[in-house]
Parts: C-alpha cells; sequence; structure tokens
C-alpha cells in the first residue's frame, strides 16, 4: 500500500476524531467546572478564556472537516501542503509536550478517569504528530517516492 493510500485513509480517520474531540470540549468545560472558575475572574478575562476556547475549537474543527473532506488535496505535493503539514505536526507535537509537561495538575477525583482520560490524549497527540509528520515527509519528497 503506498503512503499517499495510507494518508487517505487516515487523513479522515484523524479528522473525524479531531471534530469528535471538538464536540468534547463541552464535557470537558463540565468536568472541569470552567462555568464556576470564570466566575472568578474580571469580565476581561473571561471573554479572553472564551473567545480563545471558541477560536481553538473552530480551527480544530475546520481542520478536522479539511481532512475529512479533502484529504485528497492535501496529500497533493505542493509548498502549501509541505507548510501545513509541517504547522499541523508542530502544533500536534506542542500539544503532547504540554500534556507531560505543562497539565500537570490532577484535573477530577476520580483517578482512573484522569489516567484514561491522559492516556487517551498522549494517544491522540501522538497519533496527530506522527500522521501530519508523515505528511510532511510525504509532501517534501523524504518518503513515498516511487
Amino acid at each position: 500500500m503506498s503512503v499517499v493510500a495510507i494518508l487517505n485513509i487516515l487523513l479522515p480517520v484523524a479528522g473525524v476524531s479531531i471534530v469528535c474531540l471538538c464536540l468534547a470540549h463541552f464535557y470537558l468545560a463540565r468536568l472541569l467546572d470552567w462555568k464556576n472558575d470564570l466566575k472568578t475572574l474580571q469580565p476581561i478575562n473571561q471573554q479572553v478564556f472564551f473567545a480563545h476556547t471558541m477560536f481553538l475549537t473552530i480551527g480544530m474543527a475546520m481542520l478536522g472537516l479539511v481532512c475529512i473532506f479533502y484529504s485528497n488535496e492535501l496529500t497533493n505535493k505542493s509548498t502549501l501542503g509541505a507548510i501545513s503539514a509541517l504547522c499541523f505536526a508542530l502544533c500536534w507535537l506542542s500539544r503532547l509536550i504540554f500534556q507531560f509537561f505543562v497539565f500537570t495538575s490532577p484535573f477530577t477525583e476520580d483517578t482512573r478517569l484522569e489516567k484514561s482520560l491522559r492516556i487517551a490524549g498522549s494517544l491522540l497527540w501522538f497519533f496527530y504528530t506522527v500522521l501530519f509528520g508523515l505528511l510532511f515527509a510525504y509532501q517534501i519528497g523524504a518518503v513515498g517516492n516511487q
């Protein structure tokens, strides 16, 4: 199976999971009790938090939809494709690093749930990093040349 064929299978899978991740933010907001925590912030800080969360979620949803509906375009070799793949890979790599070095505080009393969510998140960030890294490597001709 060619690298392009593998990418055209995995990109939509990643896209669906990224869209699901966006929807999971509603659960995350309740789990982390953002509503009550935000009440302690100044109004401008509440607004900044809301705006940044919405932009992040909308941006992720758009990336997910691109992966679902335009995986063929992502695998067409181009400068924009290479730059996009590198940016996506670095974005997810930074999220993977944050998982271990920034998000260190417990976020729920349920240690089984916390451990499960941390493991699932780590696996997702790793998958996205590798996938977009592979896409970048393909875009620049490092893999998949036949």
